[in-house]
């Protein structure tokens, strides 16, 4: 004897999702923050203070010499990373940490200058600009994921690629320069400056392919320019 299928019943879940940013506000965050820690990697000269023993400042700041506006636009980028994909499972999880990671690296680096502790100051400026290319890293995997754009994915891999690189040269750098080859530590720490510039160039490029995407792999509450991503979050 046949037996009608029965409906299936569904049980509420109390409690609400806190709204995300829209997609327009996060990337421009993103590309604020972008701008900003690009331009200082390069302005003012913080690492060839520390080889000529030159105070750099941008005013009306008074010291210290790492890289302040790029810790600025590190932060923007963390603020956005963490709108952009909240709450959506390990690549969330991984902004959190490599952010926090990022944080305190650059409190480090602030600290240990004013304590004289120029070496140990350079290598938490380093580890700091390293996850900060780890929280964006994890942000760009997740909108590979969600998208399903190959050039977001390439770009995604290209991004830890760069970034391995970027600590290898800087890292190896200043160990030559602690070594007591000054001048020779400082341009291969250059060097890796350099890396970490263009690594940050594929980040941008990774935003804009974000802004320009086409395709979507998951449904969203509404139209792409506005979305929040709030359906994305399930099953992530």
């Amino acid at each position: 004897m046949m037996v009608a299928d029965r409906p299936v019943k569904k049980s509420a879940v109390s409690g609400s999702i806190a709204p995300r940013w829209p997609k327009a506000r996060v990337v421009r965050w993103l590309e604020v923050g972008a701008v900003l820690a690009i331009l200082g990697l390069w302005w003012p000269d913080w690492l060839g203070a520390y080889g000529e023993g030159a105070v750099v400042y941008i005013p009306p700041l008074i010291q210290p010499q790492p890289p302040v506006l790029t810790y600025a636009g590190a932060v923007i980028l963390l603020v956005a990373c963490y709108q952009g994909i909240k709450d959506m499972g390990s690549h969330f999880r991984g902004v959190i940490l490599a952010g926090a990671l990022s944080l305190a690296s650059a409190a480090a680096s602030i600290a240990l200058h004013f304590l004289g502790l120029d070496n140990l100051s350079l290598l938490a400026t380093g580890l700091a600009a390293i996850f900060a290319s780890g929280f964006l890293w994890f942000t760009i995997g997740k909108i590979a994921d969600i998208t399903q754009e190959t050039r977001i994915r390439i770009t995604w891999w290209a991004i830890a690629g760069f970034t391995l690189t970027t600590a290898i040269v800087y890292l190896s750098g200043l160990y030559i320069l602690i070594d007591g080859e000054v001048s020779s530590g400082l341009l291969v720490m250059r060097g890796g400056i350099v890396l970490l510039t263009v690594t940050f160039g594929l980040c941008c490029y990774g935003i804009y392919c974000f802004k320009t995407q086409t395709s979507i792999g998951a449904g969203f509450s509404v139209e792409p320019d506005k979305q929040y991503w709030a359906a994305a979050s399930e099953g992530r």
